[in-house]
């Protein structure tokens, strides 16, 4: 039984990403260096990661897709990195506000 319920998940999230994204290929991002909008694997300071994070949401800032991306972000829950200029702490607190 609870192997069904990975499937159903797995099939639902797989449903999440087939969703629209040839948004993608008009992303700033596309291309860029992804530890400017994912954490690197050492340990960064505050001031690193407020850096790396204001450099990111500036590529974001005028992005074509931006809105899409964010959208994307938010429906499949990604958990990590720089998504439609906003970063992990930023989009789970805008998914609480839209489920209060």
């Amino acid at each position: 039984m609870a192997r069904q319920g990975l499937d159903v998940a797995a099939i639902s999230m797989r449903q999440t990403w087939d969703v629209d994204v040839d948004w993608q290929a008009d992303a700033w991002c596309r291309g860029s260096d992804a530890n400017l909008f994912f954490a690197p694997t050492h340990l960064e300071s505050r001031d690193e990661r407020l850096q790396r994070e204001a450099r990111a949401k500036a590529v974001c800032s005028e992005c074509v897709v931006r809105k899409q991306c964010l959208e994307f972000a938010l429906a499949t829950r990604e958990p990590h990195g720089i998504w439609g200029g906003m970063n992990e702490v930023e989009r789970r607190h805008a998914i609480a506000r839209q489920a209060g």
